[in-house]
């Protein structure tokens, strides 16, 4: 997720880069924005600007070709959703159209990464209602494979760093997403948004490990997502997620392209729950999501991971 932030610093870069170009007695080219896209792209993943006629790697030295043009394809999508939100007002920050403005950047970001996604549960999230969506958390890419697959209104609880970035920050608090402070949350705030959320019928998505697995393993969950259903007796949906890592491992600086699936649960009901009883739910959902991506690893191991 920290490169992640890194990457929505550079859509304000390309912002103000695009700007200047169009401002009066200058002229700046389409394919030129383009190329500007790519060097920032380029930039967030090496450090650097690539030299003239380089190729993007991977580490251990084998070429990554689809690195550059995903990280440019994605500060492109960024940078237009993130002003199509701030254009269309807070009054319609709940429309569909919103919803469907995120859907649509998550496909821009999956279909450039070569990330071929199929779900299966979905029967599950049918009429259920607003509900809280806890997962597994193999790599940044697994937010963005939930807004393009889960069929409901979602909102994100995400790290502090995106919302201090210029522009994005300000769409992020438009359309509902929480911020979370990893190192010091205010869980008093967290539960208030998460409440309105809620309220407006829009499903809320959390990684109650607190973050990305380094080693592709389940760690502990953290209580935060359950005490929000608790208090809110909605349902919580345990999810399981496999094959991000692959595509996007963690601490790498490159993408491949490759399969995930991802599993929905049976909703785990919360009515009549109380504090005493978080403990237990956060147990058994994660009792779920483990085996599901035994499951699924399973499964993958066995086609090839296709399936």
């Amino acid at each position: 997720m920290l490169l992640l932030a890194g990457l929505a610093a550079s859509v304000f870069g390309l912002a103000r880069l695009a700007i200047a170009g169009f401002a009066p007695g200058g002229q700046l080219p389409a394919l030129a924005l383009a190329a500007c896209a790519v060097g920032l792209a380029a930039t967030l993943l090496t450090g650097r600007a690539p030299a003239a006629g380089a190729r993007p790697q991977a580490k251990g030295g084998r070429p990554s070709w689809r690195t550059v043009p995903t990280f440019a394809a994605g500060v492109l999508a960024t940078a237009g959703g993130a002003v199509l939100v701030w254009c269309r007002g807070a009054a319609r920050a709940d429309s569909g159209f919103t919803d469907r403005i995120m859907r649509w950047w998550a496909g821009v970001w999956l279909r450039a990464a070569g990330a071929r996604v199929a779900c299966s549960g979905l029967e599950y999230l049918s009429g259920a209602g607003p509900c809280v969506v806890v997962s597994n958390h193999q790599s940044s890419l697994d937010p963005i494979v939930a807004l393009r697959v889960l069929p409901v209104s979602l909102r994100v609880l995400a790290m502090r760093e995106l919302f201090r970035i210029p522009l994005l920050g300000a769409a992020l608090h438009r359309i509902g997403m929480i911020e979370v402070d990893r190192q010091s949350p205010d869980f008093g705030e967290i539960d208030a948004e998460a409440g309105r959320d809620l309220a407006a019928r829009h499903w809320l998505l959390a990684y109650p490990e607190g973050r990305i697995s380094p080693d592709g393993t389940i760690g502990e969950f953290k209580d935060g997502a359950f005490v929000i259903a608790v208090a809110n007796q909605v349902p919580i949906v345990p999810a399981a997620i496999h094959g991000t890592r692959l595509i996007w491992p963690p601490g790498h600086r490159t993408i491949r392209g490759g399969h995930v699936r991802v599993v929905a649960g049976r909703p785990l009901p919360t009515s009549g729950l109380t504090r005493d009883d978080v403990a237990r739910l956060r147990d058994q959902a994660r009792d779920v999501i483990c085996a599901a991506q035994r499951d699924l690893i399973t499964s993958m191991s066995a086609n090839g991971g296709t399936s």
